[in-house]
């Protein structure tokens, strides 16, 4: 074993904390980036944004007029004696220290709070205490309603909440049942099937076919095979269509209403409109506040200021992490403006007349347009909406694979035979759905040669039933 030195030079390029916080706003959409901005002004006090300057102007304007309100209180120090006291008394004891300042009522002064929205339990709790039951039943109907999942099923066994409780599994069934009589009706189920029958027992449906189906034909409901159910039951198929029906009002999630967590609507990050014929992006980034340099801080490392060395120091990094977080900021304005214009130019024919007129485009497509970086493509269109006039669509569903070429040698779009078999499917005959074979033949005679394996596949990804599931009866 020999040991020596080496000496190598090795070139390493690592991400500053800087770049790592570009990045970073380069990813996040407007909702995501009004949060990161409240943090940052939080932390770095250099930082302000514009409605900061809006409220110290406007302080500015009220010292002033305080200011000019004692002077003239001096003056009025020296003329007490030419002064209508009886005057002030009737009008009112007023020596300028405060005014009567005109309200508007259209001003809005407050934010607007959000409309609270009562959760699941909260619904159930008040529904419980107009109850009429025992009380050590109360007791165990709000365990049992606090052990309720986010869509409203009960998915802990009973041996389990009766061992917990310390109680009988005929007093867990006992307050279970008081449960069930609850709004809305299906809460407190242990699976779907249950709550299906819980829902059509609150529809007075006990007798029903569709009771039925779902009671002593499970099985063949979960297969949709009609003609089976129809035999089982000796009816018409159009019935136990009818009774299908039905079924599909019910709602498999009873508690999913309530849940405080469910998506919200969707904000547009982009929109873009057309002007004097041509295609304008914006941001839309009106609740996103502008951010500034705040003066006093700024003046404390100028040259000739007093101020101590731990301070400018302190105040110089702050400075230097604000000027930086700024420039970020623009930046990803101008890479995301970059980005949408390229995606408009090679998608202007969807543009013009919207889906299902999508072309074939990758991210190193609109990368190469750019000159930037795809992995930076790929940060910009991430979790990020444009509005259109046809609707408004995440940035990554103008990024489709070509899956062969029509009969002019243009390349075919997977979305674009995506939207076609949902329209052929949309315009078919419910008594004779078309199988995937027969869309793969209707697509080819347009010149869209597409195989039936493919169409297979694009129609689960659209969550499209097979033909026979698809099929209606009279």
């Amino acid at each position: 074993m020999n040991l020596g030195l080496d000496i190598s030079l090795k070139l390493q390029q690592k991400l500053s904390f800087q770049m790592i916080q570009s990045l970073k706003l380069l990813q996040v959409n407007t909702l995501q980036l009004e949060q990161l901005l409240k943090t940052e002004l939080e932390l770095n006090p250099v930082l302000e944004a514009a409605d900061e300057l809006e409220e110290e102007a406007q302080d500015r304007d009220d010292r002033e007029e305080k200011q000019q309100e004692e002077e003239d209180l001096k003056e009025l120090d020296g003329s007490e004696e030419s002064i209508d006291w009886e005057e002030y008394l009737e009008e009112g004891f007023d020596l300028g220290y405060s005014y009567n300042e005109e309200v508007d009522r259209n001003d809005e002064r407050y934010e607007p709070t959000p409309v609270y929205q009562q959760t699941l339990e909260e619904h159930l709790m008040d529904q419980l205490t107009e109850k009429k039951v025992a009380e050590d039943v109360k007791l165990l109907v709000q365990f049992l309603i606090g052990s309720l999942d986010d869509d409203g099923y009960l998915r802990i066994p009973e041996e389990d909440i009766a061992q917990f409780t310390q109680t009988t599994i005929y007093e867990v069934e006992e307050a279970l049942h008081v449960l069930w009589k609850l709004d809305p009706p299906g809460v407190g189920a242990r699976n779907l099937r249950e709550c299906m029958i819980l829902q059509l027992r609150a529809r007075n449906m006990h007798d029903s076919l569709t009771m039925k189906i779902v009671t002593d034909a499970w099985e063949l409901f979960e297969k949709l095979k009609i003609p089976e159910i129809s035999r089982y039951f000796g009816v018409e198929p159009r019935k136990v269509q009818e009774a299908l029906d039905i079924i599909k009002t019910l709602n498999p999630k009873p508690g999913y209403q309530y849940n405080p967590d469910k998506p919200s609507t969707i904000i547009p990050d982009l929109i873009v409109e057309k002007v004097d014929g041509r295609f304008l992006v914006m941001l839309n980034d009106r609740s996103v506040p502008s951010l500034h340099i705040n003066k006093s801080y700024a003046n404390l490392i100028k040259r000739g200021s007093t101020a101590k060395r731990d301070v400018k120091k302190y105040v110089r990094e702050k400075f230097n992490s604000a000027t930086w977080f700024i420039r970020s900021i623009e930046q990803r304005k101008t890479t995301m403006l970059k980005v949408m214009y390229a995606i408009i130019e090679r998608q202007m024919v969807f543009f013009e007349k919207g889906p299902p007129n999508l072309s074939p485009l990758k991210l190193q497509d609109v990368a190469d347009m750019v000159e930037m970086h795809i992995s930076t493509v790929s940060r910009v269109t991430s979790n990020k909406y444009v509005q259109t006039r046809h609707g408004i669509f995440e940035l990554k569903y103008f990024f489709t694979e070509a899956v062969g070429r029509d009969a002019e040698g243009a390349d075919i779009s997977s979305e674009r035979i995506k939207n076609r078999i949902r329209q052929l499917v949309d315009t078919e005959d419910d008594k004779k759905p078309l199988s995937d074979q027969k869309i793969s033949d209707i697509l080819s005679e347009e010149d869209l040669s597409v195989a039936r394996r493919t169409v297979a596949k694009y129609r689960e990804q659209m969550k499209i039933l097979p033909a026979r599931l698809r099929q209606k009866y009279d």
